[in-house]
């Protein structure tokens, strides 16, 4: 904007803002900027009826959407840095010099304005947002005299301007009337014409404080007019710079600042305002400087500033002055008649105790007339109204009060009038800040002697004020809470942290002792209280009341704490007081009880159990740690041993007494635990198998007939489809159950802290009975598989086959689930035997029949002697049928002991063998799908859908050149006739990915559906479990298309083409992907490409090696495999080895790491296919069985020692065989 934007009453932006005084260091309060913006929106809303002119409303519109553009943060335009630069100085002059900007831009626009119109305009518009301004500082608290005054003079500046120009044709007229219409402003820039108390809104005020009528006064205003003139005023103003300079009291001297930079800065500031203020004074009113010689004008008046930068960044243009008033650099009159001293007219004898005074009497009036307010009505806390605000900046202004002393002033007077109860204590914090931010903007070293003294007799004062507060609210701490006291130390607070009192530290710190002693007392009293409430009781259990006082103590003070985390004040840390009081009292109370608790405890029956005695040093000792953690600086020494080690002592001896009855209770406890555990086992497992193999009602069971029946049209059928099992939700919770059950039990066993039970036992074993238990022993048998049966006469060709172990006496001892359409079944289920001695075991085969009783298939027996296995190592056991082929049991063993660790990892392998059981029915229902869609017929059926049989000379006569080049023949060489041996040979067709994977579709849609449920339903660990499981049978289903299974005779099986074993590798890459899903899957793929994918892998190795090859690879391998065997073999998976998670955990670490076995059994595997190779295999399987012989040997002789080194258990005869089985 150019600096020419106001009109031609003045040369530029500087000559309004033109300071004598060349100090414009005040600035507005931030509350400006909200008070300013409703003012604003109002005008430009036309709410405001004051403001109603067209052009007004329509700039302070155009300015007021400036201010909002320039606030976003976002904003970019040029005026957004200036108004930043606006917020941070709060300069009342760049505000206007902002308003004039927008406000020129505005106004060029505007068609109604020709020529230099505009201009005219400009300077209203400008006078106005002055007023604007002048009124909305007028509504806010603690403003600057200085701005007050300065926007008095820009306005008298302004309105002077417009009175001596005339409006120019084209523009609107605007007299200096119509600047502020309606109101009673003006009276600030000209004269009133009439002096009555009307014209003088602060007269009246004044008359209000003192209850007097207009009629009272205007006789006084007729009476003081002859003496109280604008010369009085000016005389006053001249007195006090020339008190200034003659070093005089008022209005101050160099002895009342401590610094002589203090002194200079007070000095040159009061000199401008004093300047401004005459300045003011006589453009309002010429005649004051005309009628005053001019002798000494060097010495009031104060040289130029020169332009700010700022204000006026194209520098002044010269031009005329203000028409018919004197400027700055011409001389006032002489002042030889003013003389140095306490003349004044308006100024009354002590300032500062006459300002106080009015402060006074405006909060008495405020708030007076609060009480008639409504209730929700909103008041500040500075309560003092805007009339009185008004009054108090003009007495502060004329009377020359310092911004320091009149905040201050304004606390005192709070702070006495709230110890009347007449104020909110609310106030005092609005009090502190207006000291806190006047120190801001004039540093402390700044202020005056009288001014620092006095705010820090105020603040001392307040300090003892609201100690006496705090004092009070001390009286029960108990009851008291945080927001209580709050008030009081926000208060103390921020005066402390003021530095203010400093020079009060003495008593402040007499006082704040005296507020730890009131909260030990009451600590006293609360403990000598509860302590009789307590001891009253005649309950003859006299360690009750102590354990009952311990508590309380220790509530108390963990509540105090709670709500008082850290020391009031940085000094009164309530816990410590009261720890400090309470706890040498309790201790001497102990002392006083040391007797009676020591006779109850030894009465019989003790009336003071020495479990309450445990859990009173408990507590004891809880509360000394507590003294120490919060009373370092006041320890105690209490010998907390020595008083309770005659009860220790004394239950030494009664342990000692009672030991072995604990001991065979506790066992009795583990045995029930494991017994627990057996029984939710089988209850899961009962209502788990009912789900998977349902019972229909009454109503919908189909009779065995219908069975029959059924099963023969299916056998006549031919092929018999598996219905799938959708696998419902209730399953998978009842799974999750199992796995529950074992983290509860892993949380039992850790808590109770078993493995240290259990040491404590071995080493304080009690006296041993004179008759010494049977040693009892715990058998494993697993019964794996069977190979080798044949069917019944009458029967299928396939069996559905169980297995059954039975005792001598025919008692079932076992019962394995039933493996359907198999010869060679596989059971992989273990049961625990539980003997006293050898037992003769009878394992029986049975085919179950849908109608009548299930049919044997065979039967073995097995000899368990605990001195056959008492290697503590699994025995594969082949039992040879009484009829034809055999089944592969594992057995092991393991001492039973009367043991907590035992009975725990009894429990534990029960939820094992459970989760496996049910996992394994999972999969037996999965199996039968994955056999369904993956078995060599599918394959035939791929292979044969791209198989045709033609003539090779035939067919590329009739091709087209197309073909020919690309199969990169030509005619003459398709004409050879092919070698007898391919003729007749099939050409394939390569499938592609597609075709082959679309054979797995409807195995893939099955799992689609089901294992959303296992996902959805299952927890993490137990859902990785069956699906780890799920892919080992696939892996097992791949690999029984390709190999036959181990064993020492040939097969039977034939091998696959290359063509078919592709598309079983593709397969099983297919598998692996969907069993991966993209990472999504709980199995990764170090996981999914295990030892068993590997050994699949190395099939596609071998499968095309010539028969000697082989066999020269297993020779190789086979002797690897023996140098790599350990010399002591492992012992089985033990019930010890299972009693916890940890355990459970660290076995599986173990056999993960474990080095795995080669491809000699893959490779044993491929040859049983290849014809002449039935003396190899048996030959290799001879070889390895005589290496575990020699091994197991070894270990017997290791365990058994040098006599029976040579000695081998006979083996009794087998008794009869019960009638019944």
């Amino acid at each position: 904007m150019s600096t020419s934007a106001i009109s031609s009453s003045f040369n530029s932006v500087t000559d309004l803002f033109r300071d004598p005084s060349g100090n414009r260091g005040a600035k507005f309060p931030d509350k400006l900027f909200k008070v300013l913006d409703l003012k604003m929106q109002n005008i430009a809303m036309g709410k405001d009826p004051q403001y109603n002119d067209q052009y007004t409303r329509r700039v302070i519109a155009v300015f007021w959407g400036s201010l909002k553009a320039a606030e976003k943060p976002s904003s970019r335009e040029p005026s957004s840095t200036s108004w930043r630069q606006i917020k941070e100085n709060r300069k009342i002059e760049e505000l206007i010099l902002f308003y004039v900007t927008t406000a020129t831009q505005a106004l060029r626009k505007d068609p109604t304005l020709s020529g230099d119109g505009w201009k005219h305009e400009l300077d209203a518009q400008t006078s106005q947002f002055v007023l604007i301004l002048r009124d909305c500082l007028r509504s806010t608290s603690h403003v600057p005299p200085e701005i007050m005054s300065r926007l008095e003079l820009y306005a008298t500046r302004l309105a002077e301007g417009m009175q001596s120009q005339a409006p120019t044709s084209g523009g609107r007229g605007t007299s200096a009337n119509q600047i502020h219409p309606g109101t009673g402003d003006t009276m600030r820039f000209t004269p009133p014409s009439l002096a009555t108390v009307d014209d003088m809104p602060l007269v009246n005020v004044v008359g209000k404080l003192f209850d007097k009528t207009k009629k009272e006064l205007q006789n006084d205003i007729n009476t003081v007019r002859q003496f109280c003139s604008e010369k009085s005023a000016l005389n006053d103003i001249k007195t006090c710079l020339k008190n200034i300079n003659a070093d005089m009291p008022f209005p101050g001297r160099r002895e009342d600042f401590d610094t002589e930079e203090a002194f200079h800065r007070w000095r040159t500031q009061e000199t401008a305002h004093l300047s401004q203020l005459m300045l003011a004074m006589i453009r309002l009113k010429p005649d004051l400087a005309k009628a005053i010689p001019s002798e000494s004008s060097s010495r009031y008046s104060q040289p130029q500033r020169p332009p700010s930068a700022s204000l006026a960044p194209g520098g002044a243009d010269s031009g005329p002055s203000f028409g018919g008033v004197v400027s700055e650099g011409e001389a006032f009159a002489s002042d030889d008649e003013i003389e140095v001293g306490h003349n004044f007219t308006y100024i009354p004898p002590n300032p500062k105790k006459a300002y106080k005074r009015l402060v006074e009497l405006c909060l008495e009036r405020d708030l007076e007339a609060m009480i008639h307010l409504p209730e929700d009505q909103e008041v500040s806390l500075t309560i003092l109204s805007h009339q009185h605000l008004d009054l108090l900046n003009e007495s502060a202004l004329r009377w020359r009060m310092s911004h320091p002393y009149r905040v201050t002033c304004f606390l005192d007077v709070i702070r006495y009038k709230y110890e009347r109860d007449e104020v909110p204590i609310e106030c005092i914090p609005e009090g502190l800040q207006m000291v806190d931010k006047a120190m801001h903007d004039v540093p402390a070293e700044f202020w005056s002697q009288f001014d620092m003294d006095y705010v820090s007799t105020v603040y001392g004062g307040l300090f003892n004020v609201f100690l006496g507060a705090l004092y009070e609210a001390l009286e029960d701490i108990t009851k008291l809470k945080p927001e209580k006291i709050a008030p009081y130390v926000q208060v103390l607070e921020a005066v402390q942290t003021s530095g203010l009192v400093g020079r009060y530290k003495a008593d402040i710190d007499a006082r704040l002792n005296d507020l730890a002693d009131r909260v030990r007392v009451q600590a006293v009293h609360q403990y000598t209280d509860k302590n009789y409430e307590l001891m009253s009781n005649p309950d003859p259990n006299r360690a009750l009341p102590l354990l009952h006082l311990t508590d309380h103590l220790e509530k108390q003070a963990k509540l105090l704490d709670k709500r008082f985390p850290k020391p009031i004040l940085g000094r009164l840390d309530l816990v410590s007081l009261a720890l400090e009081s309470q706890i040498p009292l309790f201790l001497t109370d102990l002392g006083d009880m040391r007797v009676p608790l020591l006779e109850g405890s030894t009465r019989k029956p003790p009336e003071v159990p020495l479990v309450d005695i445990f859990m009173l040093y408990r507590r004891t000792k809880t509360l000394l740690s507590m003294h120490e953690a919060f009373c370092p600086n006041s320890p105690l020494d209490y010998d907390l041993g020595g008083y309770f080690e005659p009860y220790v002592l004394q239950y030494l001896v009664n342990t000692d007494l009672q030991t072995a009855q604990w001991v065979h209770a506790a066992i009795s406890i583990d045995k029930t635990i494991s017994k627990l555990v057996e029984e939710y086992c089988r209850t899961v497992e009962d209502l788990f198998m009912d789900e998977m193999y349902p019972r229909g009602n009454a109503d919908e069971r189909q009779s065995k007939q219908y069975a029959f029946i059924e099963k023969a049209r299916l056998t006549i059928a031919g092929e018999k489809k598996v219905d799938p099992f959708n696998f419902t939700p209730s399953s998978c919770v009842k799974l999750n159950n199992i796995e529950a059950a074992r983290n509860l039990l892993d949380g039992l066993y850790a808590r109770i802290d078993v493995d240290r039970i259990c040491h404590v036992l071995d080493d304080h074993a009690p006296t041993a009975y004179d008759e010494p238990e049977k040693q009892r022993f715990l058998f494993t048998v697993k019964i794996v598989q069977a190979e080798g049966l044949v069917a019944p006469e009458s029967g299928s060709s396939k069996l559905d086959s169980f297995v059954t172990l039975s005792d001598e006496k025919g008692i079932r001892l076992a019962k394995t689930r039933t493996i359907y359409e198999s010869l060679a079944p596989r059971w992989d289920e273990a049961f625990d035997i539980s003997v006293e001695s050898s037992l003769w075991v009878m394992a029986s085969i049975r085919d179950r029949a849908i109608i009548g009783k299930h049919d044997t298939v065979g039967r073995g027996y097995l000899f368990l002697d605990p001195k056959r296995f008492g290697d503590y190592l699994a025995h594969d056991v082949w039992l040879d049928l009484d009829t034809a082929g055999r089944v592969l049991l594992r057995v092991s063993m393991e001492g039973e002991k009367d043991d907590p660790q035992f009975f725990f990892g009894r429990a534990f392998r029960s939820l094992k063998r459970a989760e496996s059981d049910m996992i394994r029915v999972i999969i037996d229902k999965v199996a039968p799908l994955l056999r369904q869609y993956i078995n060599r017929a599918v394959l035939v059926g791929l292979v044969k859908t791209t198989a045709t049989s033609y003539d090779y000379n035939k067919a590329l006569a009739g091709v087209t050149g197309f073909y020919r080049s690309a199969i990169g023949a030509d005619k003459a060489d398709s004409l050879i006739p092919l070698p007898h041996q391919d003729k007749g040979r099939m050409r394939f067709q390569a499938l592609t990915d597609e075709e082959i994977e679309s054979a797995l579709s409807p195995l893939f849609d099955y799992l689609d559906a089901n294992l959303q449920t296992f996902n959805n339903h299952l927890s993490e660990a137990t859902k990785a479990t069956v699906m780890a499981k799920i892919w080992k049978e696939m892996l097992a289903t791949i690999e029984d298309l390709l190999v036959p299974p181990l064993a020492n005779v040939p097969s039977d099986m034939k091998p696959l083409t290359d063509k078919e074993v592709d598309i079983v590798f593709k397969w099983l890459k297919f598998l692996n992907n969907y069993m991966y899903a993209e990472g999504a899957s709980p199995l990764s793929q170090e996981q999914l490409q295990n030892q068993k994918y590997r050994d699949l892998l190395s099939i596609r190795l071998y499968y095309d090696w010539h028969t000697d090859e082989l066999m020269e690879e297993a020779v190789r391998l086979m002797q690897q495999t023996l140098r790599a065997a350990p010399t002591i073999k492992k012992r089985a998976k033990t019930v010890y080895s299972q009693r916890n998670l940890g355990t459970i955990r660290d076995r599986k670490k173990e056999k993960k790491q474990e080095a795995p076995e080669g491809s000699g059994d893959m490779i044993l595997r491929i040859l049983r296919m290849r014809p002449n190779t039935t003396d190899f295999i048996t030959q290799q399987f001879d070889a390895y069985t005589r290496s575990q012989g020699e091994q197991r040997k070894k270990t017997m002789e290791r365990k058994s020692g040098p006599r029976n080194r040579f000695s081998k258990p006979d083996v009794p005869p087998m008794p009869p065989l019960p009638e019944r089985l």
